[in-house]
């Protein structure tokens, strides 16, 4: 009939527009050049940086908003970012520089947007490791850095890029003038899997049992310093989810409040607290990394009690999603 062939002809071209405003939000990128300081260095012992990239996707770094609909956009490097690093260093060099060699071991490097209301959160997440070659060929620490900048306006992108790139800069000019004081020297293999490397000198990785007690952050679980002993704990049914945890004082048992903790021990599991489901969840230890489940929602306006490990690791994924989703995590 005229009124189905009508109805099919709206479909048709409803799926067509959609089909067409995919492929053209796929095409979609915003350009990100690491901009130099505009001072030289007073002494530099550098003339050359290597990029060790240990980043899951080194296509580009990270995701932001275009246009009036927000529409995603993939931030793409208008360079290799090796030859960015490598033009910062050359534009804070003067005539007296050193011949040494930096290498940096990029774990990290992504920009983020959330919207909330009318107003914009920008982040850029940087972590790496910096080591200078030493005169026997070997490498040291010279600094590691895990940072996240971010800023908050109506129209975030063009700001959160200038201060992503400013942060860049600065780490490389900061360094360039100094000298490792560590006595710790690594070989060439180990900067290639340095994150393995790395967790070998980390309580949390390298015990073979870890200690019972309550943790409040990141730091005291990586020491293994637990700062609250638990005396017992309440399941979730039949889950491996922790909802009530209990202390003794006074030879009673009482209970505690968890929000302010990150994380426990209990029996030698270890449980990650979860904000959005008020409780813990059981992480496994798999690649002598932890992992665990736990839901999500980055548009939260409490995004900034997330840890960062637990936030960038989906933030392209589920952008502009409200409710909470269940992802696999892994503590960093």
């Amino acid at each position: 009939t005229t009124i189905m062939k009508i109805f099919l002809r709206k479909n048709v071209l409803f799926v067509f527009l959609c089909l067409s405003a995919i492929l053209f939000a796929q095409k979609r990128t915003e350009d990100f050049t690491i901009t130099p300081p505009f001072q030289k260095a007073e002494k530099s012992y550098y003339k050359t940086i290597t990029i060790i990239d240990a980043r899951i996707d080194t296509t580009a770094v990270g995701i932001v908003q275009q246009g009036a609909l927000n529409a995603k956009a993939r931030v793409v490097p208008t360079s290799p970012l090796s030859d960015q690093f490598q033009n910062v260093l050359n534009s804070i060099n003067g005539e007296n520089a050193e011949n040494g060699s930096l290498v940096l071991y990029l774990k990290q490097l992504y920009f983020a947007e959330v919207s909330k209301a009318f107003t914009e959160f920008g982040y850029c997440y940087f972590q790496g490791f910096l080591f200078a070659k030493n005169d026997d060929g070997t490498y040291s620490l010279l600094e590691k850095t895990d940072t996240v900048t971010e800023h908050k306006s109506a129209d975030v992108t063009k700001e959160i890029l200038r201060k992503g790139s400013e942060m860049l800069g600065e780490f490389i000019a900061k360094n360039a003038s100094r000298k490792p004081n560590t006595t710790e020297r690594y070989t060439w293999e180990q900067l290639k899997n340095f994150d393995d490397a790395y967790k070998q000198s980390i309580s949390l990785f390298n015990s073979s049992e870890l200690k019972d007690g309550l943790y409040k952050d990141y730091t005291s679980l990586k020491n293994q310093q637990p700062q609250q002993e638990i005396s017992s704990v309440k399941f979730y049914g039949n889950q491996p989810k922790i909802h009530k945890i209990f202390e003794t004082a006074d030879g009673k048992e009482k209970e505690i409040k968890k929000d302010d903790v990150y994380a426990l021990v209990y029996k030698g599991e270890l449980y990650v607290y979860l904000p959005i489901e008020n409780l813990f969840t059981k992480a496994e230890k798999r690649d002598n990394d932890y992992y665990f489940v736990g839901k999500l929602r980055s548009g939260s306006p409490n995004i900034g009690n997330l840890s960062i490990g637990m936030f960038f690791g989906v933030v392209g994924v589920s952008m502009t999603s409200n409710p909470a989703y269940p992802f696999e995590q892994k503590i960093d």
